[in-house]
């Protein structure tokens, strides 16, 4: 009866658009705690999805009955998408989109499983908000069906690669990008930190204690972590933050200083050292998620690596296969990595498995 009412209410109100459904989702307290690349992500999925449904129309042919989507006629409301209305998108958006990645023909199907995720949690917020539940039924999602993922191996780097990339970073214009590039190699690889929780570590969420080396990073779900860093790399962070990023923040700071007793001039450049960001650009300013991913794969096309790709992204399933190679168990990877559930971390252990067996597996002509 609750379905039956509900559909009675739907028809007597006129369609609202998923635009402005769109925009009180992403202004809402579920989106707005959420990290901030999440956020982002968010955004730029449910934009493009609601652009789509304000410039399309659904039609029905008369001979077979089947809907499709025609583009600059009507406008597809929030009360009409259901799983038939996903799949034409998501069929649209293959055909219309490019991917990211150049190496790419076409859209992965990890592409179209996000996006479907992502309008799927939409449209559940719509479900339980009390001004668009009405025009939104949880059966009607329910049916929408997660596009089948394929199955993606990443390689990993070999200790050959990983060395060529080191020495690559010799190739830098700068003394600064020099050690810079090395820092960031050793952290990526010691600590298989993500990406944007390499390009917002701050100084004060660096220990660099010998007997106790490591990183807090704020990690996926608003959550805090720590990974512990080994000596090499606790050396290279500490060699590019005294070379550079300390004489650079007390200079910034330099007349504030001049105007202070000892004391609290110490106090304040503790304070601005601790709130700065670890790693930047060339110019100083903050180093970007795309500057981090150009940086590696500069060093990539410097060190001749084929194969495998050079991306921050990378040295986390490198990191990943060889601690399990160096006796490490995949309950202290999963912490380590920070993963929701196990499962996710078997799936960064792919690459391994596939190596190791195909290492392991004798010639059957050779043993004839």
């Amino acid at each position: 009866m609750k379905n039956i009412r509900a559909i009675k209410r739907r028809d007597e109100r006129a369609p609202i658009s998923v635009s402005d459904a769109v925009k009180d989702f992403l202004a809402s307290p579920n989106v707005k705690r959420l990290a901030h690349t999440t956020q982002i992500g968010y955004t730029l999925e449910l934009v493009v999805f609601a652009n789509w449904c304000d410039t399309h129309g659904l039609a029905q042919n008369p001979t077979s009955k089947e809907w499709h989507v025609v583009s600059g006629k009507g406008q597809i409301s929030l009360d009409q998408i259901n799983d038939r209305v996903m799949m034409l998108y998501l069929d649209d958006f293959k055909q219309t989109h490019r991917p990211s990645r150049a190496d790419r023909e076409e859209i992965s199907t990890y592409t179209l499983s996000r996006v479907s995720r992502v309008i799927k949690t939409f449209l559940n917020w719509c479900v339980l908000d009390e001004q668009y539940s009405q025009y939104v039924l949880s059966i009607s999602i329910q049916r929408i069906k997660k596009p089948k993922v394929e199955e993606v191996i990443i390689e990993t780097f070999t200790i050959e690669q990983i060395e060529a990339l080191f020495a690559a970073c010799d190739r830098e214009e700068s003394e600064h990008l020099q050690v810079r590039d090395r820092a960031i190699l050793a952290c990526l690889l010691d600590s298989g930190i993500r990406a944007h929780e390499l390009c917002t570590l701050t100084i004060g969420n660096v220990c660099l204690d010998s007997k106790d080396a490591h990183i807090r990073v704020f990690g996926k779900g608003g959550k805090w972590g720590e990974v512990g860093l080994g000596e090499q790399a606790r050396r290279a962070i500490q060699k590019y933050v005294r070379m550079f990023r300390e004489p650079t923040i007390e200079y910034e700071i330099r007349e504030q200083l001049q105007r202070l007793p000892a004391r609290q001039a110490q106090q304040i450049k503790r304070q601005a050292l601790g709130k700065a960001l670890v790693f930047v650009n060339r110019s100083g300013k903050a180093l970007t998620i795309s500057g981090l991913y150009r940086m590696v794969d500069r060093l990539g096309s410097w060190a001749g690596i084929e194969g495998v790709r050079c991306s921050p992204h990378t040295f986390r399933h490198t990191m990943a296969a060889m601690f399990i190679r160096n006796g490490g168990n995949i309950y202290q990877l999963s912490k380590l990595l920070r993963h929701a559930s196990v499962s996710t971390t078997e799936e960064y252990l792919k690459s391994l498995r596939q190596s190791e067996a195909r290492k392991g597996a004798k010639s059957v002509l050779d043993n004839l």
